[in-house]
């Protein structure tokens, strides 16, 4: 399972890089017996823990788990350039307006930020504080939402994070205070799902706080509410829903467009939350759904895929693009190729022995029970 043919006396690195000893290259440790810099190199993380595992064991990885390795790793490598600050409901305004750290997680994303008078409402609630992720910069890196909730409990809600990585930064702050945190912590979803010292856990709450303003923030847990309070459990008996982002919240009002500019019936509009027009409402008919982050977006939004009537986005690791036809496939259907550096269909082709990997039926000829590339069959001949 695991070799040290190519790299060996590996370390971790403040730069969120792997130290290593190259194949061929002599160990050298210093007068306290500690390993030298000498004749060491720095590589990305998921290349290095790549070459320590055999090709038996790479097979019995998925894409996904190698970027999961990399985000804790990454994790770990931040934790001393960052630091995690609570603020008071009174300063929540300002965090949603605070210099961001650069970076393509959803952070930078989301539809509150600078809307200080819509996000106004959590200043006047009394069960709401806000956890901030803070990097040496003083620049806001991620932030959630800090509710204390009925029973004692202390709720990490929705996390929004400048880099992927940092949300394993949230899950171990919140592990380490036995805060709960919900189970779907990139999203709205799942509202009641919540994860406490290990466990998952449902539970329905709901928050005594006033509801009377002019604006009001697109609230993604505990969005359903009467006069007076709000809750997580879209079961309750509630009168207004609060998911727009233009400051509004759904009751029976309709609700516009932002494609066509027209009004329609809320039940007829669906929330975009991530790529082209992220923060508005669209029409349904130009919204589909993404199974990747369940999430609405525009139909002819560049960062989603159609596979088989149903959308992804373009960088889930359950999808793969082939260069070869120039189409997107469902990453169980398909092998790697790397004879051909491709993805391809995997009844489209064949495991060879000699080139130790999978090749083209069509250019696949078999010799003796064994599988050769069409342009080494003479010579195997």
């Amino acid at each position: 399972m695991i070799t040290s043919k190519e790299v060996n006396y590996l370390t971790l690195r403040e730069d969120s890089t792997i130290s290593y000893l190259p194949k061929g290259k002599e160990h050298v440790v210093n007068d306290e017996g500690r390993w030298a810099r000498d004749n060491r190199q720095n590589g990305r993380p998921a290349s290095i823990i790549r070459k320590v595992l055999t090709k038996n064991a790479l097979k019995l990885f998925k894409d996904s788990e190698f970027e999961a390795f990399v985000n804790e790793y990454k994790s770990e490598c931040d934790k001393e350039t960052k630091k995690f600050v609570i603020r008071e409901n009174k300063d929540i305004p300002e965090v949603y307006c605070m210099t961001r750290e650069r970076g393509g997680g959803t952070l930078n994303d989301s539809c509150m930020n600078n809307d200080r008078e819509y996000v106004e409402m959590y200043a006047h609630c009394p069960s709401v504080r806000i956890l901030c992720l803070m990097n040496t910069a003083n620049e806001l890196a991620g932030r959630a939402l800090l509710w204390t909730l009925p029973d004692g409990n202390t709720l990490v809600d929705r996390m929004y994070v400048a880099q992927d990585h940092y949300y394993d930064m949230f899950i171990d702050h919140a592990i380490e205070n036995g805060w709960m945190y919900k189970k779907k912590y990139k999203t709205y979803c799942d509202g009641m799902d919540f994860m406490l010292n290990g466990e998952h856990i449902q539970r329905s709450y709901k928050i005594t706080t006033p509801t009377d303003f002019n604006y009001y923030p697109y609230i993604d847990t505990f969005r359903y509410g009467c006069d007076g309070w709000i809750s997580n459990d879209d079961c309750s008996s509630y009168s207004y829903v609060y998911n727009c982002s233009s400051g509004g919240r759904e009751g029976d009002n309709r609700s516009e467009c932002a494609i066509d500019g027209e009004f329609y019936d809320d039940d007829d509009l669906r929330h975009i939350e991530r790529g082209r027009y992220s923060g508005y409402c669209i029409h349904i008919d130009r919204a589909v759904y993404c199974e990747t982050d369940r999430n609405w977006y525009y139909y002819e939004d560049e960062s989603i895929v159609n596979i088989d009537d149903h959308w992804y986005r373009n960088d889930d690791d359950d999808i793969c693009y082939s260069e070869y036809n120039s189409q997107w496939y469902m990453r169980d259907d398909c092998e790697y190729s790397d004879y051909d550096n491709d993805y391809f269909l995997a009844d489209d082709c064949v495991y060879s022995n000699h080139h130790s990997s999978f090749i083209r039926t069509d250019e696949a000829y078999e010799v003796a029970g064994e599988y050769f590339h069409e342009s080494v069959v003479n010579k195997v001949a």
